[in-house]
């Protein structure tokens, strides 16, 4: 029957150029935001294009759809784009910084990205209680690149009870959307400190400074006099 071939070849020649075409027209669905790394709270500006005109679109953080406080539904113009915002959300208890993955749907293209939620610049010490003559904790910092910059070299200054650097150190490099570094286990004090408030000062400057541009943590540290 050779109509019923030539039209069952046809059917297929169709089917394999629509399958050859649905990857290439879902890869020209994008989704941008307008940083990669935001404060939590901070407004976040998102555009998508590539997908189907005037269609209803369903935004997800997550896995879970974004509410528009108006119980409006966003939906793409006429040339397929769309633009909109939100607050990034708040971070739990303990957290001091968390990647999202955000997604725009027609039903058929799935543009994506991700961006990292962060607190401003902070550092801490875990362990963070112990003998600090002979404690070995990891340092952590985090928020040093929420304007954008990444790779920042970190350094550590050790300032006295009498307000005077007693020693610095680089920690390394940081890394990440939003500026972050843990070292390994190390000596929190590197030589025997004196009885007193000391402030462990990290930064990107190799020289201490009092006043210093840049993101800058501060920890607080009590030394006990030793008791014989």
């Amino acid at each position: 029957m050779p109509g019923v071939r030539s039209r069952n070849a046809l059917a297929l020649a169709a089917l394999a150029v629509a399958l050859a075409r649905t990857p290439a027209d879902a890869a020209h669905a994008t989704l941008t935001t307008d940083a990669r790394c935001y404060l939590q709270g901070a407004k976040l500006q998102m555009t998508a294009s590539g997908l189907a005109p005037s269609t209803a679109l369903t935004v997800l953080l997550d896995g879970a759809q974004l509410n528009y406080g108006d119980d409006s539904t966003p939906r793409s113009d006429a040339a397929g784009s769309f633009a909109g915002s939100f607050a990034t959300p708040a971070l739990a208890v303990g957290a001091v910084q968390l990647r999202h993955l955000l997604v725009v749907s027609d039903g058929t293209h799935r543009p994506r990205a991700r961006f990292t939620v962060t607190r401003p610049a902070g550092a801490d010490f875990q362990p963070s209680s112990g003998d600090p003559r002979t404690l070995r904790a990891r340092f952590r910092v985090w928020g040093f690149g929420v304007r954008g910059s990444g790779g920042e070299r970190v350094w550590l200054h050790w300032v006295g009870p009498r307000g005077t650097v007693r020693r610095s150190a680089a920690l390394g490099s940081t890394g990440g959307d939003c500026g972050a570094h843990t070292t390994q286990p190390r000596r929190v004090f590197p030589f025997a400190p004196e009885a007193g408030r000391w402030v462990l000062v990290l930064d990107t400057h190799r020289a201490y400074r009092v006043h210093a541009s840049g993101p800058r943590a501060k920890i607080p540290v009590h030394v006990r006099p030793v008791t014989r």
